[in-house]
């Protein structure tokens, strides 16, 4: 910080009213459906399921879309599993710690581990940024360790500017495939000016605003702290929007080269033709030669076509979008059912969901 805005004194900020927040919640929701809870924006995707399993005359129709993947990626599969089929040179180094672990021998298990600081921990098993944390440290990650008992993924953090979702399939006898979205993620970040606080500079942020309690709990320290000119801070580095990432719609890089790369990296992984793959990369040009990617983690039928949450994006044209991936699900488990692929039944699902749900409420 230079000295001028070193003089700048700012008296300390009143904690906005729990019923004032509330309020500013609402109406950021109310006008922008980007941020609906999902239980409300699904409500029509719950009848695109429900046309499409009549069409294939089975509930469980989207297992057979990734019959390679437990419940065809749709909740519970493991992520370590997924990314052992893709090639080293595409993803970070990433290893799995299987519970328990004990606190005293982590500086042992991460030092033979081969990983260096700061790495990414996140659960086996989760979605939509649960328990996905930053770890700077042995004891931040003892500390993880000790929070959340489960198998826990550690890959080493990606520095690269670039973090995209790109959307693709491919039919299981070859015949198509295609790349149908690439999302962009601006992380969740301020800029000073110089006499704004940080606090201010939050509160000026509706996205910021839908995360107030964590980042008062992160930053409170520094509330009133006024950034210098033009200094950014990133409020949280993990890209998912439910943790304030704002997503962008990206479908006009869309281009051969990239089709091409994407569909060979999902090929690459047996009895899998449909999901989404959450990368980093060195840039667009890089992206296209097929060099500097990195991907973090596949998601297969519970994925959304990322793209829809650009902000501004219409609701429309959101489920239109929706629409058109849940057809194409169909599609591939139509064909994968010609080929000879049976559906999870009733009985695995239920067992799976239950099994899912306990280990989410007990961690």
């Amino acid at each position: 910080m230079d000295s001028d805005t070193a003089a700048y004194t700012v008296e300390p900020e009143h904690a906005i009213s729990p019923i004032g927040l509330w309020w500013r919640r609402f109406f950021i929701r109310l006008r922008s459906w980007e941020y609906w809870p999902l239980y409300v924006f699904n409500i029509p995707v719950l009848g695109m399921w429900i046309w499409n399993a009549i069409k294939a005359r089975d509930f469980f129709f989207f297992t057979l879309t990734n019959p390679g993947i437990a419940t065809g990626g749709f909740f519970g599969e493991s992520k370590s599993a997924i990314l052992s089929h893709i090639p080293d040179a595409f993803k970070p180094k990433t290893v799995l710690l299987k519970a328990p672990v004990a606190t005293a021998d982590v500086q042992h298990i991460f030092d033979q581990s081969g990983l260096t600081f700061p790495v990414i921990a996140k659960p086996e098993v989760g979605e939509r940024g649960w328990l996905i944390s930053r770890i700077n440290s042995i004891a931040e990650l003892t500390q993880y360790i000790s929070d959340h008992p489960i198998d826990v993924i550690l890959q080493t953090y990606v520095e690269w500017p670039l973090e995209v979702s790109i959307m693709v399939y491919s039919m299981p006898d070859g015949s198509e495939s295609a790349v149908t979205s690439i999302c962009e993620k601006h992380f969740l970040q301020v800029k000073g000016d110089g006499k704004t606080t940080l606090g201010q500079l939050i509160m000026q942020q509706d996205r910021a605003v839908l995360q107030y309690e964590k980042l008062r709990n992160k930053f409170g320290a520094r509330w009133n702290e006024v950034l210098s000119p033009g200094e950014v801070l990133i409020l949280e580095p993990i890209g998912n929007h439910c943790r304030g990432t704002m997503f962008l719609n990206r479908n006009a890089q869309i281009d051969e080269a990239i089709r091409g790369h994407m569909v060979s990296l999902l090929r690459t992984m047996p009895g899998v033709y449909y999901g989404r793959f959450d990368m980093r990369v060195g840039s667009w040009e890089a992206l296209r030669a097929g060099r500097e990617i990195r991907v973090l983690e596949f998601n297969g039928t519970s994925a959304d076509p990322a793209h829809i949450y650009q902000p501004g994006y219409s609701l429309w044209k959101a489920y239109r979008d929706m629409a058109f991936h849940w057809n194409v699900m169909y599609r591939i488990a139509r064909q994968n059912k010609r080929l000879g692929h049976a559906p999870d039944t009733f009985k695995s699902i239920i067992s799976a969901l239950i099994i899912y749900f306990r280990y989410k409420r007990t961690n």
